[in-house]
């Protein structure tokens, strides 16, 4: 599996995502898990495995409280986005990590630092800032959903003008789909066309020279 594959068949499950939202929260033992979620610790240790071997989660050994023998605290160590679009003309999945950005927002960074130890009067001072710094984040969060809706609609009927083009200029079914590829992933290479549709790199080659050369008109030849 490649690692979408790997992700969506490990957060599909509802049991991870709800252990890995209490994790984010705050990093937890399996006894807790096990009580707020209203599971077995056996059960909620399964789970926390699954995590830990796709490097999920991490734990570490801490001592007891109570003088009994060591346990483990479990800590989220990853981070990532997944996009699924599907529409009628346009179907993309893909993971986004932060390593992918050329340039992380300069205001990745907390607006208001904060102290350990507070009065009660600053701690309601704060948490009303730390509420407002969050809100004016989803607005904005709100607003580029909004935009990036709207280029995926732009996409999906360009894509969806391409598709009708392709169809009505070429014959041969496999060298419609490696033009339309060429078009919809602009960015990938003859190699790359090739691994993704399972076609052999030297067609892929010849096919995207002659659409080069010719504007798209091919004579229909099956291979």
């Amino acid at each position: 599996m490649n690692d979408l594959d790997m992700l969506l068949s490990i957060i599909e499950n509802p049991t991870r995502r709800k252990i890995l939202e209490a994790l984010v929260r705050e990093p937890n033992y399996p006894l807790q898990l096990s009580k707020d979620l209203q599971m077995s610790q056996q059960a909620i240790m399964k789970h926390l495995k699954v995590l830990e071997d796709s490097e999920l989660v991490r734990s570490h050994s801490e001592e007891s409280d109570c003088g009994g023998p060591n346990r483990k605290l479990y800590v989220p160590v990853s981070e990532f986005t997944i996009i699924v679009d599907l529409g009628p003309g346009l179907f993309n999945a893909e993971i986004v990590t932060p390593e992918d950005s050329d340039r992380l927002d300069e205001r990745a960074e907390p607006p208001i630092e904060l102290q350990e130890q507070t009065s009660e009067k600053d701690f309601k001072e704060v948490t009303v800032r730390l509420k407002g710094s969050v809100l004016s984040i989803d607005r904005e969060l709100e607003n580029l959903h909004a935009k990036r809706a709207s280029l995926i609609r732009l996409k999906e009927k360009t894509l969806e003008m391409a598709r009708r083009f392709v169809e009505k200029n070429v014959e041969n079914y496999q060298v419609r789909r490696i033009v339309y590829e060429s078009i919809k992933k602009p960015s990938l290479g003859p190699q790359e066309i090739g691994r993704e549709l399972g076609i052999r790199d030297e067609m892929v080659l010849d096919i995207l020279e002659e659409f080069d050369e010719t504007g798209g008109k091919h004579d229909g030849r099956e291979e």
